[in-house]
């Protein structure tokens, strides 16, 4: 399973274009920017008051992408990030009379503020602005079988990163949380129908201001770059808590993977 898994990965890693090359230039140097894939495979646990007060739980199956480059600012400590991530789950009721069709989609970025304390060491401190999406399907729903989901936020990032040799060659450990601190979430409240905010426009209390007090959300990844030919396969774990109270509705999402991946810089050609 894990051997087709690995060269499903290996098929779909981008190793891009004509415009870009690989190489094995230090990181932190103008015009190298690192590209990382990872898949993920795991469990997830949901409620969504909205389509039934059960928690459904079952396996997830995740995919990201991130992107970090030094920033054109900041005299060198200052690292531009790109997230992008999607996570399907298909999930069961706790007497496995029902099922759930659970995805998210989510894309963000900014930048981290970065610290040197020793040359194996690398902390970071930033933020992320971040734009969320997707929708729950539940088979026994009747008026409402679907909940849609649409939201923006602000997060605080920190990074830890510890670089290390590995038969000579360079390898590193890495933890990184995310969390939000303000956002905006769109969500029907307790009893509202679809009907009555789309062809009605009955759109009243549908925005909700989310913070850590109604949505207590963090996004945690550790994983391990070991070194393959002119790239590094990366192996680790991430946990995503999701949680939202308001409007008389809760929703949670709390997904746990493992990750299985493929780092690669890249040099920007210039003419």
């Amino acid at each position: 399973m894990f051997r087709r898994f690995y060269s499903f990965l290996l098929f779909f890693a981008p190793v891009l274009s004509v415009a870009l090359f690989a190489q094995s230039a230090p990181f932190e140097e103008k015009g190298v920017s690192e590209h990382q894939w990872i898949w993920g495979i795991g469990g997830a646990n949901v409620l969504d008051t909205y389509l039934s007060p059960l928690e459904y739980v079952g396996p997830d199956f995740a995919v990201t992408h991130r992107t970090e480059r030094l920033a054109r600012w900041g005299k060198g400590n200052v690292t531009t990030h790109a997230f992008y991530s999607a996570h399907f789950a298909y999930l069961h009721s706790p007497t496995d009379d029902a099922k759930e069709l659970d995805s998210e989609l989510t894309a963000s970025g900014g930048w981290l503020y970065n610290f040197h304390p020793s040359s194996h060491w690398r902390f970071g401190v930033g933020g992320l602005m971040e734009l969320t999406t997707g929708f729950t399907y539940n088979t026994r729903g009747t008026n409402n079988p679907a909940q849609g989901r649409l939201g923006t936020s602000l997060l605080a990032s920190v990074l830890a990163e510890y670089h290390f040799k590995l038969k000579k060659r360079d390898a590193l450990a890495r933890l990184t949380l995310d969390a939000p601190m303000l956002g905006v979430q769109f969500s029907p409240e307790y009893g509202q129908s679809y009907y009555e905010i789309f062809s009605l426009g009955h759109t009243s209390g549908i925005l909700h201001f989310t913070h850590p007090g109604n949505a207590p959300t963090c996004r945690l990844a550790a994983t391990v770059q070991l070194p393959l030919a002119g790239a590094r396969i990366t192996l680790g774990y991430a946990g995503d808590v999701q949680q939202f109270d308001s409007a008389g509705l809760k929703r949670h999402a709390w997904r746990n993977c493992f990750l299985i991946g493929y780092t690669r810089q890249l040099k920007l050609l210039r003419k």
